[in-house]
């Protein structure tokens, strides 16, 4: 008997697919997260995060921990990223 092979993925990888599929057909369409905005917005240097607030139309910058975040607190970084 010859049996003919279809290539098929085992249960779990296609459910592996299938999110990466819709996480990149929808992840664009969600708004910014808390967590999303502190990747985003987290820059080495001070200077560096004083031009992207200005960039944001905020200004100052502040630390968090080693790394510097546009604006003068978080409050007022997030109302930037939300009129952005």
């Amino acid at each position: 008997m010859n049996r003919r092979h279809t290539r098929q993925f085992p249960p779990c990888r296609r459910w592996a697919l299938l999110v990466v599929v819709a996480a990149a057909t929808f992840g664009p369409l969600l708004p910014i997260t808390s967590a999303d905005a502190h990747m985003k917005g987290m820059f080495k240097t001070k200077q560096e995060a004083e031009q992207r607030a200005a960039e944001l139309k905020c200004k100052g910058a502040f630390a968090m921990g080693s790394l510097w975040m546009p604006c003068a607190n978080e409050q007022v970084l997030h109302k930037a990223l939300q009129k952005e």
